[in-house]
């Protein structure tokens, strides 16, 4: 009879907490997914409209950085070298940490864009391939840069204004750079020294 009443105990025990979290549970009717979207829905409204910062790194759900924003922006991470000109904006890295692309305004106010690719297919001294420019002056130009790092072309807006597409041969063991330009006017090339 004892141990009859131990059971009846326990189970009544049982049944009473079961009935309790029943009840919790229908007046609390979200699941832990809706509590949290709930907390950020609450939170959102308490956002500062305005963040100030110097630098914002965002990372992958593995943790790596992969979008840099900075003013300025710090040195691309890897590369063992400084940047040419400070610039204020943003790179994208790759999930090695190389720099694949960047956007941003230099102190000489020249704004710039560039994709790179990735390290080992050409020569590492310089990856990237295109570079998007608008000068300080007015000007504006996409260069072209090959896997050996050489500039076989452009398209630019020259100095009267017009467009112009142009190819470069150097040739180092001559000595010299052929340069063919065609634009709206026709086709003319230069030949100049090689510096």
């Amino acid at each position: 009879m004892y141990k009859f009443d131990r059971i009846t105990r326990i189970l009544l025990g049982t049944l009473v907490i079961g009935v309790w979290a029943l009840l919790f549970q229908t007046v609390i009717p979200f699941s832990p997914a809706q509590a949290q979207s709930k907390t950020a829905a609450n939170q959102s409204s308490q956002v500062a409209p305005v963040i100030k910062t110097r630098s914002l790194i965002i990372v992958d759900d593995k943790g790596r950085e992969r979008v840099i924003l900075g003013a300025p922006m710090p040195d691309p991470p890897l590369e063992g070298r400084p940047r040419i000109n400070p610039a204020h904006g943003m790179m994208i890295l790759d999930p090695q940490g190389y720099e694949r692309f960047g956007v941003g305004l230099l102190d000489n106010r020249q704004m710039s864009m560039r994709f790179d690719a990735p390290p080992g297919k050409g020569s590492d001294r310089n990856r990237e391939r295109l570079h998007f420019i608008a000068d300080p002056e007015g000007g504006a130009m996409i260069r072209f840069l090959n896997r050996k790092t050489s500039v076989p072309g452009w398209i630019r807006l020259g100095d009267d204004d017009n467009l112009y597409l142009e190819f470069i041969d150097v040739q180092k063991d001559k000595n010299k750079v052929i340069k063919r330009r065609i634009g709206m006017k026709g086709e003319e090339t230069v030949e100049e020294l090689f510096k």
